[in-house]
């Protein structure tokens, strides 16, 4: 814009007190920009020494339209945003666009795609919004599409530092164009990357590094990473080799922290469907609780009570043509029994088992390690092998569809069908299910196995399953836990559990920060631990890569709750771990399945 230069040197001349003032506005985001102004800290003295806010919604109530810089923060999707916007631009010397919703239309544009009366009839159902101004809208526009804008401040959020430069400059000098946007924004003519269980689309990214910060930075894994340059610029993997070929262990925390879907799991829905649909099938529909405590968040039903809501899931899932419905949790059991008998009867050190992609960090980045995986005691291999005895009798063909939080299990040939907290929605979206309309008295779990379900909180992190692991060996072993025991935090992150007596002594490393594995897997390691346990997702399978993206700890804190409201709580080492070897020497030595 050629008249901003004269513009701020009206301003300059004009003004007669020796602050300029600045309005900060907000559109259709979610305000995390205007966040970071709000967290500059003891850098906003500094501010307030230079400039007078005197409209800012997200932290003051005063109000005016005095004001010469106007920062706004947000797009344009309706007729009464557009005046407003256009009444802030007369007020205003200087416009600044805030970030990448009001300098491109970022994620808000992705609804561009749908006729705008398809997405408010997506979003709001048969709800009476009509002839209101607030649900009256058109296809998402970026601030340049609708006034002249002087600047812009581009991130998915901005940099505070970068408010900071541009208020300084505003106000020390007269500032010239951006020069690094003499170019135009245009979308990438990129293809999805759809080779991997984890896909990318690069229409959808906004490079905000998220999943590259995570995967380097704090996983220290490097499976991916900013590639190419300019509008170019993609996330990708080293030499291109997609996600299945390389050092990625498919953890999915790429997926859960990326704000804007640009990384997405491959779906089995449509697999899953013709599963239910084909006549020829016997199909067991395993549910793993955690991820249905995360699908919560986005399952079409208005009961509030996990129980209950699980409970219509279940009928609804046997009204399409699920055979039986049976508790992921019970194989976990029998997998911690398993761990457990290994242990008390063996010498060598073992990694646990319940999470595969910890078990596949093992075999890629330390498979010096790999003859200390028991594979056989995998809550999906118990699974496999208690519904493949139980269930293969018949004249239909077992199918088995596992509810995951883990995106991991995708990648097992063995089971049929792996559908997310994400999926599961749009399982029942498809096939025209509202799970309401079913009693949640008729849905009733199968197989029980003659376990009681209780809240074991190894699934939310805690290192609860290394815990049990030891205590069932130390039952196994001596038969009583009579020992003491101690827990003792190595560094943040890192600790040891040990149970010691006259009887024997049984001890497990936990590490719940996986750039720290690396440190402690030495060669003298078998020599000092029977269990060791760690995960990459960072509160356990509540936060894996098939549930609900959230980085809130009251979400996962409500997921936790709903898991343990619904189980209850376990009456006590003792008794959860004779409950657990009862049955699997009865299921798995025993055979009566």
């Amino acid at each position: 814009m050629t008249m901003v230069v004269s513009d701020v040197e009206s301003v300059k001349s004009a003004q007669t007190a020796p602050k300029y003032k600045v309005g900060i506005f907000d559109f259709a985001s979610c305000e995390g920009c205007e966040l970071q102004i709000a967290n500059l800290e003891e850098d906003i003295l500094e501010l307030l020494d230079t400039v007078e806010v005197v409209s800012f919604r997200e932290v003051m109530k005063e109000h005016s339209d005095d004001y010469d810089i106007a920062f706004i923060e947000g797009s344009i999707n309706r007729p009464v945003d557009e005046k407003r916007l256009k009444e802030i631009r007369a007020n205003a010397k200087i416009l600044i666009a805030l970030g990448d919703c009001a300098t491109t239309g970022c994620v808000n544009k992705l609804r561009n795609q749908w006729p705008d009366a398809e997405n408010l009839k997506e979003v709001y159902a048969d709800a009476d919004i009509a002839n209101n101004e607030y649900f009256d809208v058109f296809p998402t526009k970026k601030l340049n599409e609708v006034v002249d804008v002087d600047f812009y401040i581009r991130g998915c959020p901005v940099r505070k530092e970068q408010v900071l430069y541009y208020i300084r400059r505003l106000t020390t000098m007269a500032p010239r164009k951006n020069l690094d946007l003499r170019f135009g924004v245009t979308a990438r003519e990129m293809e999805a990357d759809t080779r991997s269980i984890i896909q990318y689309d690069p229409q959808k990214c906004i490079l905000c590094r998220h999943c590259d910060i995570v995967c380097n930075e704090i996983l220290d894994i490097h499976a991916i990473g900013l590639t190419n340059k300019g509008n170019e610029s993609i996330i990708s993997t080293p030499f291109n080799k997609g996600l299945d070929d390389n050092k990625c262990i498919s953890c999915g925390q790429c997926l859960v922290n990326c704000p804007v879907g640009a990384f997405s799991e491959h779906s089995d829905v449509e697999k899953a469907i013709g599963l239910l649909d084909d006549p020829n099938n016997f199909v067991v529909f395993a549910i793993d609780l955690t991820a249905a405590a995360a699908a919560m968040e986005v399952l079409p039903t208005d009961r509030d009570d996990f129980g209950e809501a699980l409970g219509s899931l279940i009928a609804s899932l046997k009204s399409l043509g699920a055979d039986r419905v049976v508790d992921f949790t019970h194989f976990n059991y029998l997998s911690l029994a398993a761990q457990g008998t290994y242990v008390s009867e063996n010498d060598d050190m073992v990694f646990t088992s319940w999470c595969p992609s910890a078990n596949s960090y093992i075999r890629k980045f330390h498979p010096e390690f790999k003859k200390n995986l028991q594979k056989v005691s995998s809550p999906e291999q118990m699974m496999l092998d208690v519904l493949g005895e139980r269930y293969t009798k018949g004249e239909k063909t077992l199918k088995i569809i596992l509810l995951s939080p883990c995106i991991v299990h995708k990648g097992n040939s063995k089971i049929d069908a792996v559908l997310t907290a994400r999926e599961l929605p749009r399982l029942l979206k498809q096939k025209g299910v509202d799970i309401d309309f079913h009693d949640p008295a008729d849905g009733v779990f199968d197989c029980e196995l003659g376990l009681s379900s209780v809240f074991v909180k190894g699934a939310s992190s805690d290192y609860a399953y290394s815990l049990a692991i030891i205590q069932t060996a130390y039952m196994r072993k001596f038969n009583n836990l009579d020992a003491r025991l101690a827990v003792t935090t190595l560094e943040d992150y890192v600790h040891e559990m040990a149970f010691d007596s006259e009887e024997g002594f049984f001890n497990a490393l936990i590490i719940e920060d996986l750039a720290k594995a690396s440190k402690y897997l030495t060669k003298d390691i078998a020599k000092r631990y029977n269990v060791v346990e760690f995960y990459p997702c960072f509160h356990g399978c509540l936060t894996g890569g098939g549930t609900i993206p959230t980085t809130s700890i009251d979400i996962i804190d409500q997921r936790r709750d709903y898991l343990r409201n619904f189980k209850g709580e376990s009456k006590g080492p003792v008794w959860f771990s004779k409950q657990i070897i009862e049955a699997y020497d009865k299921q798995i030595k025993g055979g009566e399945f």
